[in-house]
């Protein structure tokens, strides 16, 4: 993935430290992504768990939320840098076999 949006940039003429480094944050928010469905698949959209005062109660698994909130940012950095992750170009694929 990584490789890719380098391409991209390279491709553009827009392989600049600033850049590059948005291309860090979005794969460290990858990672993030990763593990925030890893915790949804484990414990579901919602869990048991036990109050302050010991009572059992469900609760709403915080993980849907910030798995929101990351993909819109992964979204962002991509449209900042005018990136795409369907080809290493960035340019339309077509494929006469579909």
């Amino acid at each position: 993935m990584k490789e890719s949006l380098i391409k991209q940039l390279e491709a553009k003429n827009a392989n600049v430290a600033h850049f590059q480094d948005l291309i860090y944050d979005y794969l460290q928010l990858y990672d993030t992504k990763k593990m925030l469905q890893k915790d949804i698949k484990t414990r579901g959209v919602s869990y048991k768990t036990l109050s302050a005062s010991g009572v059992s109660i469900m609760k709403q698994n915080q993980s849907i939320k910030d798995l929101v909130a990351v993909e819109k940012q992964m979204l962002s950095i991509l449209k900042e840098m005018g990136l795409t992750t369907d080809a290493p170009t960035g340019e339309d694929v077509m494929n006469d076999d579909l």
